[in-house]
C-alpha cells in the first residue's frame, strides 16, 4: 500500500482536478491501473467513499473532517518543502501566457466555481483564470483574486485562499506569474496590465 499522505492524498487530488485515471496515470508518470488501485485502497482505508459520481467528477462523499485534515497538513509540506511545490494551474487566455511556468496541469480546468471549490478545499494552493471583465473581483470570503491583465476574452485574475497569500511560496509564485504576464505584454501591447 502506497504511504497515505504522500502517494494516496496527490492520486486523490489530482482526480479531482483531473477526473480521468489515464491523466493522472500521466501526470504523475504512473501506469493507469496503479492510479485505480491506489485511489481504492485509500478511500477504503479512509472511509471517504472516494468515487466518480454522476456528473463526471471523482469526490469524497464520506469522512469530509478527515480528508480536510489531511489536505491542509499536505499543503503545509508541499508550501514548506525544500524546494515548495505549490499546486496551480491556469486556465483559459491565462494559460495560454502562464504555460511555461506550469506545464502538468495547465491543459486540466474545469468551471471557474470548480476551480474555486478546489482552492477552498485545499486541492489547489493558486489559481489564474480567465473571466468576464463584468464579473467584480473578489475580495471578501476566504477567496482573494488579483487583476493581472485585461484582453478582448475577459481579465486574467490569480485566485488564492485569503489565508495564504502572504505565504513565501505563493507569493513568489505569484510574483513569477506577474513577470510572465508582463514579459506578454510586451508582445500585445493591445492588452492591459492591471497588477
Amino acid at each position: 500500500m502506497a504511504d497515505i499522505l504522500f502517494d494516496g492524498l496527490p492520486v486523490l487530488d489530482l482526480l479531482e482536478i483531473a477526473p480521468s485515471t489515464s491523466v493522472v496515470a500521466q501526470i504523475t508518470q504512473r501506469d493507469q491501473s496503479s492510479i485505480s488501485r491506489i485511489y481504492r485502497q485509500v478511500s477504503r482505508r479512509l472511509g471517504l467513499e472516494f468515487r466518480k459520481h454522476t456528473d463526471g467528477r471523482y469526490r469524497a462523499s464520506a469522512n469530509q473532517v478527515l480528508l480536510e485534515g489531511l489536505r491542509r497538513s499536505w499543503q503545509w509540506l508541499r508550501l514548506q518543502a525544500s524546494p515548495a511545490e505549490p499546486r496551480w494551474l491556469a486556465c483559459g487566455h491565462a494559460g495560454q501566457v502562464h504555460a511555461a511556468l506550469q506545464p502538468t496541469l495547465v491543459q486540466h480546468c474545469s468551471h471557474p466555481q470548480q476551480i474555486e471549490a478546489l482552492l477552498l478545499e485545499r486541492v489547489l494552493d493558486l489559481a489564474v483564470l480567465t473571466l468576464p471583465e463584468a464579473v467584480a473581483p473578489r475580495s471578501d470570503g476566504e477567496l482573494v483574486e488579483i487583476p493581472l491583465l485585461r484582453h478582448a476574452g475577459g481579465v486574467d485574475r490569480i485566485a488564492v485562499r485569503r489565508d495564504l497569500q502572504d505565504q513565501p511560496a505563493l507569493q513568489a509564485l505569484i510574483e513569477a506569474l506577474q513577470r510572465q504576464a508582463q514579459q506578454h505584454l510586451r508582445q500585445h501591447p493591445e492588452q492591459e496590465w492591471l497588477g
